[in-house]
């Protein structure tokens, strides 16, 4: 059976892979993606504001789910696996007493560390058109607030930064300057466009000696770069928030299509997993063996002479009584 490490072993260990270089987080829309991509060997798990609300609600990114939704949503990633989790935490969903109990509502559902934004209350995707930002001082505010909302100090408090989009890059980056000295652990700058942005915002992890964030969204804005080539331009975290779920969409599209063209799943058998894998990913076995121990607990405790009764011995006592009258007239 799965048997997740404690919150505070894995932001113990979220931390020690970011110091020792990249850490590729991967975004698990739901629990069993989580638990497919640590069998496949990812070593952190990515929550993506987007991926929920299209995967649990079929909703777009526009600020619709709310905060219980979202911590809900985390929690049930957070149990499925044993890998650290870093996740989205969209604006605070309002002002400083939304942003700390969001914080103290995302620490307790499990997760390694968290990213808060500078846009304005409701958010959309980062890499929609038509974001707005706060001023800086409000987005202090609420790092100020999620600072001093945490129980434990390993939970790593990421700040991001929506305004390249809206201000430029220069703004961009004296605002993570800002953020930094607020107390962020580490800063993201959402959706540069071409690698010359990617790498001034690279030159910020030297200024500031705070790691940085890399969205490599493969359907964002911006450009597609490798692992190392990120590590060469001083990012410690890249992101890839959606491929799963696109991987997954696309795959449902197609055998949806397949199947109600053939009629029957001869045409698709080939693009399925097996029952057993699907048993197997879940824990199946391990479930199974928690219930054979528990019944052969229950029947040490029987009194004795009514142990290990075959199926003659429990039809023996669902027999009814024979009355003494028919016992007479035989």
């Amino acid at each position: 059976m799965h048997r997740p490490r404690t919150a505070a072993e894995r932001r113990r260990c979220f931390r020690e892979v970011i110091d020792a270089g990249l850490v590729a987080c991967h975004g698990a829309y739901d629990a069993l993606s989580a638990r497919a991509l640590e069998q496949c060997g990812a070593r952190a798990i990515y929550v993506s504001g987007f991926a929920a609300a299209a995967s649990a609600f079929a909703l777009p990114d526009l600020g619709i789910v709310t905060q219980t939704e979202m911590a809900e949503h985390i929690r049930r990633i957070c149990r499925s696996t044993s890998l650290p989790v870093f996740a989205d935490a969209d604006t605070g969903y309002g002002g400083p007493l939304n942003v700390a109990a969001t914080v103290r509502e995302w620490e307790a559902a499990g997760v390694a560390g968290l990213h808060l934004e500078d846009q304005t209350f409701p958010k959309r995707c980062g890499h929609l058109a038509g974001k707005s930002v706060v001023p800086v001082a409000e987005m202090v505010e609420r790092l100020g607030a999620a600072l001093d909302a945490r129980s434990d100090p390993g939970l790593m408090i990421v700040a991001r930064t929506d305004a390249l989009a809206v201000h430029g890059l220069e703004d961009a980056l004296d605002r993570c300057r800002a953020y930094a000295r607020a107390g962020a652990d580490a800063l993201f700058v959402d959706a540069p466009v071409d690698e010359q942005q990617v790498e001034r915002i690279g030159r910020l992890a030297d200024e500031l000696g705070k790691p940085l964030v890399f969205n490599s969204a493969r359907t964002g804005k911006s450009p597609f770069l490798s692992e190392v080539h990120l590590a060469k331009a001083r990012y410690r975290i890249v992101i890839y928030p959606i491929e799963m779920l696109c991987a997954a969409q696309h795959a449902v599209t197609r055998v949806a299509r397949q199947l109600l063209a053939a009629g029957d799943t001869c045409a698709i058998a080939d693009q399925l997993s097996g029952f057993a894998e699907i048993n197997d990913l879940v824990g199946l076995g391990d479930y199974l063996q928690v219930g054979l121990r528990t019944d052969t607990g229950r029947d040490s405790m029987r009194p004795a002479g009514t142990r290990k009764q075959g199926a003659s011995g429990v039809a023996k006592r669902m027999r009814p009584a024979v009355p003494n009258n028919r016992r007479r007239a035989r």
